[in-house]
């Protein structure tokens, strides 16, 4: 009898378990398309890719989804032209993507998962023929992603190492990247981990450029805002820029910061496309930020830094970089970081950017202004030829009104800052002399380089002859060559070194008996290239 009745049990266990294996694949099915829909949604919010098509053809134990995506046309519009013509094409090109979607309990892996999806990506024959060039047989992008039984879930993404070579001269030694990314069910969080060993490449005869060891850790949560918050950590290695020849303009500084930036920065770091050295290279570069959400505010806080930076002959470093905001009005972010969205979609010059920019900031972003907001600079080190500048201090405003901002006095009178300064004199003239250096042209047969160093060597005394002014007044401390003040702005007056700045009673310091650079230099001249 009770053989019998565990022969019962025994069969009905079995029947129930084919039941659930039969059925489970089919609901876990379900489910899986459930969270791809969910993730093809996000997909769809982004500034910088279409869907064009979607299909989704669910079986019992596998599925098939297929989407054709393309990159906007507004895709870094503003730099698309300088672009190399193959990689403009595979980014102009629609791309097919084939997620082979395995839905199951043990699919993939022995850990229970609704499913384990393969993406195979799908380009057209002028793409394909460009991209095999660099990778040859292996998939441009390997992707998979595991959606765990809560809806949680993993994505890896490979993009492959290769080591590409033209009869021309161009080299490129890409040593691959390896990303990945743990994401909470609905994707409101997820942590992010990349590596990418290195990337070297040879420009022919124009020059050089490399990194080694890039390591990106993130950690984004959704607030109650679009704006991302949470925190990252970036370091690289070594960063090396080497060009042969130095006038070529065709490499801009600030359109590579904008291009790697994604801010649009580059406007206000060289305005005109000024000419770079020779050789620039970064040992230990590092950069975190942290943004977290208080209310309706938004608090943040970043860190830059590098221990060596050789820029042309001069060496320089470490930096530290520490600075925060505080009480940021969340709203303006919002809108703000939607309109500089927006510029980066539109071909703008340099000059009609930097006029949208600072219209947004005016009116987008005027709430940044007017809620209290506060900047701290914690900490400013950087170790220069000269010596170490080291500053730090806060900035902030008070019950400041949007009508102030059309008046600078108004303003002024509702801003408060204290900072503390210690900067080598050295460093003000040699800062003073390069900006000099934009304006004067000296003729050849004038004295050529001389005629450049007695310009230098008056501006030197000129900045001399101001700071022993300024030190006798006490506004500033001078300790071996290194220039010291506390700078205090409140209710509209300055004060430096606790003393209250007053400039109609400051006389001009006398420079009559330097001597004159008119005769081995040209009259000044606003330089346009520059």
């Amino acid at each position: 009898m009770n053989k019998r009745i565990v022969t019962i049990v025994a069969a009905l266990v079995a029947v129930v378990l084919l039941i659930l294996l039969g059925l489970l694949p089919y609901y876990l099915g379900i489910k899986a398309q459930q969270s791809l829909d969910e993730q093809r949604a996000l997909l769809a919010k982004n500034s910088f890719l279409l869907i064009e098509k979607q299909n989704y053809e669910r079986g019992w134990f596998s599925s098939t989804e297929t989407m054709q995506i393309r990159f906007k046309p507004s895709f870094f519009a503003g730099v698309q032209q300088q672009l190399p013509d193959n990689v403009r094409t595979v980014l102009q090109q629609p791309i097919t993507l084939v997620n082979h979607v395995h839905h199951g309990l043990f699919a993939g892996s022995i850990r229970p998962v609704r499913a384990h999806v393969e993406t195979e990506l799908q380009f057209t024959p002028q793409a394909k023929q460009i991209l095999d060039r660099f990778f040859g047989q292996n998939a441009p992008l390997q992707l998979e992603n595991t959606i765990n039984l809560s809806g949680s879930g993993q994505i890896h993404v490979v993009i492959p190492k290769f080591n590409y070579e033209e009869l021309s001269g161009i080299k490129i030694n890409w040593q691959g990247l390896d990303s990945t990314i743990d994401y909470a069910k609905d994707f409101n969080s997820y942590d992010s981990h990349t590596v990418s060993p290195g990337l070297d490449v040879i420009l022919a005869t124009k020059g050089h450029a490399s990194y080694q060891d890039l390591k990106l850790n993130s950690h984004t949560e959704h607030g109650k805002t679009s704006l991302a918050l949470g925190n990252s950590d970036l370091s690289i290695k070594n960063i090396t820029f080497i060009w042969n020849d130095v006038s070529d303009n065709s490499i801009r500084l600030d359109q590579l910061v904008n291009l790697v930036t994604n801010l649009q920065i580059g406007a206000f770091i060289s305005p005109a496309g000024s000419s770079i050295p020779a050789k620039i290279n970064i040992q230990d570069l590092k950069l975190a930020t942290s943004t977290q959400e208080k209310d309706q505010w938004i608090n943040s806080n970043g860190k830059f830094g590098f221990s060596k930076l050789e820029y042309g002959n001069d060496v320089y470093g470490p930096l530290d970089i520490d600075a925060s905001a505080e009480h940021l009005d969340a709203a303006s972010l919002v809108a703000i970081n939607n309109k500089i969205t927006q510029l980066s979609t539109q071909n703008l010059n340099n000059e009609q950017l930097r006029a949208a920019i600072v219209s947004a900031v005016r009116n987008e972003g005027q709430g940044l202004f007017t809620h209290d907001p506060l900047i701290k600079l914690n900490s400013f080190k950087l170790q220069m030829p000269q010596g170490l500048i080291d500053i730090h201090g806060s900035l902030g405003f008070k019950n400041l009104l949007a009508s102030d901002m059309q008046q600078f006095g108004l303003m002024l009178n509702k801003t408060e800052s204290e900072m503390d300064f210690a900067i080598p004199q050295a460093v003000m003239e040699n800062f003073a002399i390069s900006q000099a250096r934009a304006f004067f042209t000296v003729d050849a047969s004038a004295g050529g380089p001389e005629a450049l160093e007695d310009i230098d060597q008056t501006i030197r005394l000129m900045i001399d002859s101001a700071v022993k002014s300024m030190q006798t007044k006490g506004y500033i401390q001078v300790d071996n060559g290194v220039i010291k003040t506390h700078l205090k702005l409140m209710g509209g007056k300055l004060y430096l070194n606790g003393k209250m700045w007053n400039n109609e009673s400051e006389p001009e310091p006398d420079y009559a008996e330097l001597p004159a650079a008119s005769e081995t230099a040209s009259i000044p001249q606003a330089a346009t290239n520059h």
